[in-house]
């Protein structure tokens, strides 16, 4: 296939591409996004930062060397930085003055070994839950369940156990994320090769799910949330795995929860940088087709809505949860576009 052209709007470095998301952070009147930063063959090797005023126009801040292989873990206000050590232990970073790089600023490792009964400690999700800070760790139980662990500290220093968060047989999760929306909490998960939610109940040790579903079909990776300035619950993910040809960060995405289900509609901040039209793209009963070739099967509902930049796709189904992604296969146009398919 011929090369594409480079993405408009989507986040993409100019050297190597996005791997994992650590979060999102707002500061001094503009959004700042930190990931880490993989070259073009493939390695980790270090952690990116690029801010943005309206989360559609990233600008690239700097790639600096990472403390270490750390992929997967969150960053606070700060910043700080939590990861997951090469020897498996929980540790956090800040930022080297002038964000030359990033550097242990403790001098030991938060959190150096599981509870009993636990192994693959890794992936940690930390925030503020009004009285104190949690810690959210994926681990793998004793009988083979997969296994998010919660942790409380005061002072992101000192950290307890508090207990297994939730559990489930037969799947494989890693980077958590929990969140209030709509007067439900809301847990997503990468399961595999798809990004899985459930809602349900929190009351502060443990999470009771009411239903799970999918939220990222095709070329969904790893999904961060956070609060925008209006204070909307959004998301950015990043889209392709380690060995994909995206490695780009997605478009922004506004999350709320209809009848169980959690739902992604357009950040209304693109609304300034879209053309309408999609010339070859189709939308049928959740069949999302480039000139005939079907490149994306999203559930059939309501209204699609497809974004094309250069060969990437992301789509939404009205009434759907989640958001779809995959590659264009025929002819592409610089710029942005949308279309809209009835249901």
């Amino acid at each position: 296939m011929e090369r594409a052209p480079r993405p408009r709007l989507h986040f993409t470095p100019r050297a190597g591409r996005v791997g994992d998301l650590f979060g999102v952070l707002a500061a001094d009147g503009r959004y700042h996004v930190f990931y880490e930063h993989r070259g073009l063959g493939g390695q980790d090797s270090a952690w990116g930062w690029a801010t943005s005023d309206d989360l559609v126009i990233w600008t690239e801040q700097g790639i600096v060397p990472a403390p270490g292989d750390a992929r997967c873990g969150t960053v606070v206000a700060g910043p700080v930085a939590f990861y997951t050590d090469p020897g498996g232990r929980i540790t956090r970073a800040v930022p080297e003055p002038g964000f030359t790089g990033w550097r242990q600023d403790v001098p030991a490792p938060l959190i150096t070994a599981p509870p009993a009964g636990v192994s693959d400690l890794c992936d940690p999700f930390v925030w503020w839950a009004g009285s104190g800070w949690r810690m959210l760790l994926r681990g793998r139980l004793r009988d083979g369940a997969a296994a998010i662990l919660q942790y409380h500290s005061a002072d992101l220093l000192h950290w307890s156990y508090d207990n297994v968060l939730v559990s489930r047989a037969a799947t494989t999760w890693s980077c958590p994320r929990l969140f209030p929306l709509d007067g439900s909490w809301v847990l997503l998960v990468s399961s595999g090769e798809e990004v899985t939610y459930a809602i349900g109940d929190y009351d502060g040790l443990h999470f009771t799910a009411r239903t799970w579903g999918t939220f990222g079909r095709g070329e969904v990776g790893h999904i961060v949330t956070f609060v925008d300035a209006s204070g909307r619950r959004c998301a950015l993910a990043r889209l392709g795995d380690e060995d994909s040809w995206a490695g780009t960060l997605s478009l922004p995405w506004v999350l709320s929860v209809r009848d169980d289900r959690l739902i992604a509609t357009p950040h209304p901040n693109l609304d300034p940088y879209l053309i309408s039209g999609a010339t070859g793209l189709t939308a049928t009963r959740g069949e999302v087709r480039d000139h005939g070739d079907l490149i994306l099967r999203m559930p059939a509902g309501g209204e699609t809505i497809l974004f094309a930049d250069a060969d990437i796709v992301e789509v939404t189904v009205e009434g759907v949860s989640g958001l779809g992604v995959a590659r264009r296969t025929g002819p592409v146009v610089p710029g942005v576009r949308f279309a809209r398919f009835g249901g």
